[in-house]
């Protein structure tokens, strides 16, 4: 009888360790899922307010950087090449003006 209950308090054990296990790798799963954007702007870009429509219907998080006010963007954009806008950074794979198909399937493949 001893024996049948240390043996049941092990595989109760072992499917809690499991259990543990999934958990931590859902978590992890949950912090790979959102990428990193970046899109250098300006305000009047038609393009750009796309972008942000796209992101925003996603649920995606950007960090939007104005090329037009803030002079920081507007050097980082000139040595990525920029040359109009959007310019957009997933991960760090560039994206030249706004391409809805292309973008959708950069952060559906990275979420």
């Amino acid at each position: 009888m001893k024996l049948l209950l240390t043996l049941a308090f092990a595989v109760a054990g072992w499917g809690l360790a499991s259990l543990s296990t999934a958990t931590e790798a859902s978590a992890a799963e949950a912090v790979k899922e959102a990428p990193e954007v970046i899109m250098y702007s300006t305000q009047t870009c038609s393009y750009c307010a796309k972008a942000r429509a796209l992101f925003t219907s996603r649920n995606i998080a950007w960090d939007e950087r104005d090329i037009e006010t803030s002079a920081e963007a507007n050097k980082e954009w000139k040595e990525l090449g920029g040359v109009g806008t959007p310019l957009i950074l997933i991960n760090g794979k560039r994206f030249s003006g706004f391409v809805e198909a292309q973008i959708d399937a950069e952060l559906t493949k990275v979420r």
